[in-house]
């Protein structure tokens, strides 16, 4: 992944200067196209018709192509014109449509919520309501964006790898699209709880350094989840 952002920078240098030699020369002189675009937030992953371009449009320059499969990109939104906006290391780019698609689930589509909730609650027995829980804490974690984490964190990645295993998380803020067994990252990024349940407007999770405890069951609306710190991992 590293690699592939390295190969960006430079290539993101290049379109820069084709587009100042499209300003002062007439032979390179191009219209950009005219969208609209629609605000979405999702993480979808690249696959075999992956071009990311500069632009929105198919005479844009491109930034990168034959780029590895399977690689998590961030979508900021959907032009008119059938193109995902991402963000990519901090630059605005653009992929067509058939260029990014769902990443398969780490677990079965049938059944799942009900099974990634019983392996969360059989949890209790490890951690029953109440027990003492502090950011004296600490569990190392197997989902892959965090080596582990303290209080909340420990708590919550211990919950999460009981029920998900070794599967991978990745990092998304459609707070439309919550599952059963997601991490949120709430209150400013200061406190982190696990799903047990989705409700229409509201989530039940459960919680460790809770007034310095463990505790189940807490209704979150979900109105008050999302803020400028606010994200969501999960591991679908």
């Amino acid at each position: 992944m590293r690699q592939f952002k390295n190969l960006l920078r430079g290539m993101l240098f290049m379109a820069a200067t084709i587009c100042i030699l499209c300003v002062n020369g007439d032979a390179l002189m191009v219209n950009a196209a005219e969208y609209s675009v629609t605000q979405a937030q999702a993480v979808l992953f690249t696959n075999e018709n992956t071009v990311i371009r500069l632009d929105a449009d198919e005479n844009s320059a491109v930034i990168a192509s034959g780029v590895e499969e399977g690689l998590p990109i961030q979508v900021t939104g959907v032009t008119s014109n059938g193109y995902f906006q991402i963000l990519l290391d901090g630059q605005t780019l653009y992929v067509h449509g058939i260029g990014l698609t769902a990443g398969e689930l780490a677990v079965a589509d049938t059944g799942a919520a009900n099974d990634i909730y019983d392996k969360m609650i059989a949890q209790k027995a490890n951690f029953p309501e109440g027990l003492k829980w502090t950011n004296d804490n600490y569990y190392g974690w197997k989902g892959g964006i965090y080596s582990g984490g303290f209080g909340c964190a420990a708590f919550a990645f211990a919950v999460s790898d009981a029920a998900f295993g070794d599967a991978r998380a990745t990092i998304h803020h459609d707070y439309n699209n919550i599952r059963v067994g997601d991490i949120l990252r709430v209150e400013n990024d200061t406190h982190s709880v696990i799903v047990l349940e989705v409700k229409q407007d509201s989530v039940i999770v459960a919680e460790g350094n809770y007034n310095s405890s463990i505790h189940w069951g807490r209704e979150l609306q979900k109105a008050d989840l999302a803020d400028n710190g606010s994200y969501i991992m999960t591991r679908y």
